[in-house]
């Protein structure tokens, strides 16, 4: 039922090299829900790889991820570059379901839970990878949110009333680190500052596909933050727009690949406001600050927040959330000087760099 194709990847820049890798869909649920991924494969002669999973996040789909292929074995890493439900190759959801992330319902952040769990659990039993070294830096299994895609593997954290106990044990020898790359506050329900502009509210914008238009500049832009240090709003940069936008450094044919604003209007618009806004930090208390729950759940799991001191104001404020209301799970915060929310595909160098020190270090 699941499917896996070999092909050979050839990319333009000459730095980087050609390279074999596999795609597939693996399952979700027993329902024959899947996801589509690409995998960059086990590194040749070692035992102690980690692999890496990552999820997007809006509108740009797993294919920005692409870049860092060629340079997964050199680091001792497999990638496999998700594509969230409702993108490409991945099961759309259910207008019920639909129904129930407008309604700002648990039910919807439960199955963003289970689903990615029996993803993770599945894909770890059936390529049996490696378990977490002893030095717990080494082998084992990351998860990589980008942006709002954070979210989506928090829910793991956040709902054992629809996780099977037995899903969480076969994770744990496994699953060492959750990555937050770059999430805006909106990914934990974070309150947001009134004086900030705000992509999804501007007036000018009348529909859901201009929202997205724009945001595409917005969210892939580089901004001048006067004052970091401030952890304040009055310290951010609340341009409309920014400069040199990543987009711009995408072809036509890139953006056919890694862009989706019907998807994103169509599954992640209601994540932004309430409803949704508090379900979301309620799922945010019970993943990074109820301890009770945290000793229950992958309580050895290590948070780790790359933070990109270029990127739009909504995931700065992110991050001075996180640092702030300090989670009680182990958690570290990497700072990426210079980079905006794009990162993996404007300096995928950079990117692999920042991701291999929060791994190994």
């Amino acid at each position: 039922m699941y499917f896996s194709r070999r092909f050979i990847i050839n990319f333009a820049s000459p730095s980087l090299i050609s390279m074999s890798y596999t795609t597939g869909v693996g399952p979700v649920d027993a329902n024959g829900t899947v996801l589509f991924f690409t995998d960059s494969g086990p590194v040749a002669g070692s035992t102690d790889y980690t692999t890496v999973v990552i999820f997007h996040g809006s509108a740009f789909t797993g294919h920005t991820f692409h870049k860092l292929l060629p340079m997964a074995a050199e680091n001792n890493l497999r990638l496999v570059i998700l594509n969230r439900r409702d993108y490409a190759g991945s099961t759309k959801y259910a207008d019920e379901e639909l129904a129930e992330l407008r309604e700002g319902k648990t039910e919807f952040l439960q199955r963003l839970g289970s689903e990615s769990a029996y993803f993770l659990a599945w894909f770890v039993k059936t390529n049996d990878i490696p378990k977490i070294g002893v030095d717990g830096k080494s082998g084992g299994l990351a998860t990589i949110g980008w942006s709002l895609g954070a979210t989506t593997p928090l829910a793991i954290l956040s709902h054992p009333e629809v996780i099977p106990k037995e899903t969480y044990d076969a994770l744990e020898p496994y699953f060492r680190q959750m990555i937050f790359y770059d999430p805006p506050h909106l990914a934990f329900g974070y309150d947001q500052p009134p004086e900030g502009y705000n992509p999804f509210t501007d007036p000018e914008l009348k529909t859901a596909e201009a929202i997205f238009a724009n945001f595409g500049y917005w969210v892939s832009t580089y901004y001048d933050h006067p004052d970091l240090a401030s952890r304040s709003p009055s310290g951010l940069d609340f341009s409309k727009r920014g400069t040199r936008p990543s987009i711009e450094n995408m072809t036509p044919d890139d953006m056919k690949v890694t862009f989706d604003g019907e998807a994103a209007g169509r599954m992640e618009f209601p994540m932004y406001f309430p409803p949704m806004q508090p379900t979301i930090r309620q799922q945010t208390e019970t993943a990074l600050y109820d301890e009770e729950a945290i000793k229950k759940i992958l309580p050895k799991l290590e948070i780790v927040h790359q933070f990109c001191t270029a990127t739009n104001w909504y995931c700065v404020w992110g991050f001075f959330g996180n640092e702030r209301f300090a989670p009680k799970r182990p958690t570290r915060f990497i700072e990426i000087p210079g980079a905006n929310h794009f990162v993996h595909w404007d300096d995928p160098k950079a990117y692999m760099e920042a991701t291999v020190k929060g791994l190994t270090t």
